[in-house]
């Protein structure tokens, strides 16, 4: 944390194209910079409007523009490094249909030259990441084909390994006989598994869709919570009292009427909704606060509707501002929750996830006491490091022409 009056070497300088409004931010590190201009991206992105950003360092004259494919791409390879480890832990589905719904709502912001091939690139390497990762042990042993795996190629029918005959090893007998080794798939067969996956794949594109419904039923909610005012007259931002909860779930009840008693399946889904938009409460909420500040005229504008004592406060300190120490209404809105004694959240929970992330691979990286870390963060790292094994030789693997060609005669 800065000093008070400290001088900070990073700026992030930014001019909203649409209304020609333009400011600079401190920061006291480029990670923070660039954090700061992820945020101000989906601001943007959110309300269809345009951006430039320009990140420097005072102190060493280094610059660049960062533009919204940048910020695109920096949190898709994000989202897909939290993909790749969910799959491989064996993480939960909706979890990580979650994390396909934004991803794939970021690939189709990319515009401009070049977005068609980086739009491609990143498509792809999602597509990979969603790929369980077996590790070396169950792959064929060699490179090479083995047995009549040619002959049968000739009658129609397809190769593959006999761990991938159920899609399911959890009923596998440990003494097996000839798990790992070539299995002909007849053509029928194979013909099967194609309409299977077509099914599964609308499946996904399905609960892509019902993800994207969550955020815009978060979003209707946040705004339910601003016209609900708490015991001390402001917005029930956090849904502290009961009865602002009870509107929130006013929300289900009548969809809740309409399935039968016995309709189980509708019923789940039902609960999976309503947790996935619990879930994307906070990244809406911390979303909502921190734009106050990206478009400060519109931000000043929603303080002085809905927090007018925040907004006064904002304006008192803009008259004794500096380039070091900027007055900002999102840090004036969370004073005044503060004053009441209410915390609002500074970080949603897929920021905070991703940091926890991020936290376990630089201890892992910085060869830091393992004795010291609790049971569970040792076997999060463990199967990190196993996941990220058996990454590496799958994509050693896949570039190996046997590898392509078997590939291409199973498509």
């Amino acid at each position: 944390m800065p000093k008070k009056g400290q001088r900070l070497p990073w700026r992030l300088s930014f001019v909203w194209v649409g209304n020609g409004i333009k400011a600079a931010h401190p920061h006291s590190d480029e990670e923070g910079a660039r954090r700061a201009a992820l945020d101000m991206f989906e601001t943007a992105r959110r309300r269809e409007s345009e951006l430039q950003i320009t990140i420097e360092n005072r102190d060493t004259g280094e610059k660049y523009e960062m533009t919204a494919n940048d910020a695109i791409k920096d949190t898709v390879n994000a989202n897909l490094e939290r993909i790749r480890v969910m799959v491989a832990n064996g993480g939960d589905e909706s979890g990580i249909a979650e994390i396909v719904e934004e991803t794939e709502g970021l690939l189709k912001e990319i515009k401009g030259k070049g977005s068609v091939a980086l739009r491609n690139e990143l498509r792809d390497a999602l597509k990979v990441a969603l790929q369980p990762q077996l590790p070396a042990d169950d792959e064929p042993a060699g490179d090479e084909p083995q047995g009549d795996t040619e002959a049968e190629g000739d009658k129609g029918a397809e190769v593959a390994t006999r761990d991938a005959e159920d899609g399911d090893d959890e009923d596998d007998d440990e003494d097996d006989e000839g798990d790992g080794e070539p299995l002909v798939i007849p053509a029928d067969v194979a013909a099967l598994i194609t309409e299977a996956s077509a099914h599964v794949s609308s499946a996904v594109n399905l609960g892509v869709e019902a993800q994207k419904i969550a955020e815009k039923v978060s979003v209707i909610q946040l705004t339910m919570r601003k016209k609900t005012l708490n015991k001390f007259g402001i917005p029930d931002l956090p849904a502290i009292q009961k009865y602002t909860r009870n509107h929130a779930g006013l929300v289900y009840v009548e969809v809740a009427e309409q399935i039968s008693d016995d309709d189980v399946d509708k019923a789940d889904i039902l609960k999976s909704l309503k947790r996935a938009v619990r879930n994307k409460n906070s990244d809406t909420l911390v979303g909502y606060l921190r734009a106050l500040d990206a478009d400060k005229e519109a931000g000043l504008k929603e303080a002085e509707t809905y927090y007018p004592e925040a907004a006064a406060a904002y304006l008192k300190a803009k008259e004794k501002e500096t380039d070091e120490s900027p007055a900002s209404i999102a840090e004036a809105v969370y004073a005044l929750y503060a004053s009441k004694g209410i915390d609002l959240p500074r970080k949603g929970r897929t920021e905070v996830e991703r940091e926890r992330r991020a936290a376990l691979r630089a201890a892992q990286g910085s060869g830091a006491d393992d004795s010291r870390l609790t049971p569970e963060v040792r076997l999060e790292n463990y199967l990190t490091t196993i996941a990220g094994s058996w990454t590496r030789r799958r994509r050693t693997r896949a570039s190996s022409p046997v590898t392509r060609s078997a590939r291409s005669a199973t498509a």
